[in-house]
């Protein structure tokens, strides 16, 4: 799965066109770009973490504060709008531009990696304050690229901001922090859910033993 990651980035940074800037990093200030990139990273750090209990450590807090809550977000709203009209999300021109397969590996492919990476992967979950914490910290942070992108490019990341008032920011801004939090639980249930239900037989084993013992 590695692979699949490192080798659809190879091929975005060397074959796809760049709009408006030379550099690659700046296609970073769209969600989409942003989850890719830091998929990639994940996914290298996981499959170095079998040898390294730091490092797994690493994995296990990216897991539950961004990997998964962006991942859900990047997915969820793409095939949302997508649905509604393709145009909120990928105009005629782009989507030229963009092979089906990387559009893929860009929205679905993150769901189908979360879902197994949490599947083979018992995670520790990071304390709720944490959660909180950085869960403001990185909304705060992408909310300020889309300012910054406004403020120096002029133009707004995605055309629904342009009907914004203050207010509107404002709500979004905790509505957007609020949502990130919860999915931050979220990934700990299904991580949590998924590895009770693997194991069933050795949970109930446990159990026994210690009616036994007592």
């Amino acid at each position: 799965m590695t692979v699949i990651w490192v080798a659809s980035l190879v091929f975005d940074v060397h074959r796809q066109p760049r709009l408006g800037h030379n550099w690659y990093v700046y296609k970073l200030v769209m969600l989409t770009n942003l989850n890719f990139v830091l998929d990639v990273f994940y996914s290298v750090l996981v499959a170095a973490a079998s040898k390294s209990r730091v490092l797994r450590k690493i994995a296990d807090f990216m897991y539950y504060t961004s990997v998964f809550p962006v991942g859900v977000v990047t997915c969820g709203l793409f095939w949302g709008l997508y649905y509604i009209d393709p145009a909120l999300v990928m105009p005629e021109w782009i989507a030229k531009l963009i092979p089906a397969w990387l559009n893929h590996i860009t929205h679905t492919y993150p769901i189908i990696y979360i879902l197994l990476d949490s599947y083979f992967h018992k995670r520790n979950a990071p304390g709720t304050i944490t959660c909180w914490i950085v869960s403001a910290t990185l909304v705060f942070i992408y909310f300020m690229i889309i300012g910054y992108v406004r403020f120096y490019d002029g133009f707004w990341l995605y055309p629904i901001l342009q009907l914004f008032s203050i207010q509107h920011f404002v709500l979004s801004y905790f509505l957007a922090f609020f949502g990130f939090f919860l999915l931050t639980k979220a990934a700990y249930f299904l991580n949590k859910m998924m590895h009770r239900t693997r194991y069933p037989t050795t949970t109930g084993g446990a159990r026994k033993m210690n009616k036994k013992r007592h």
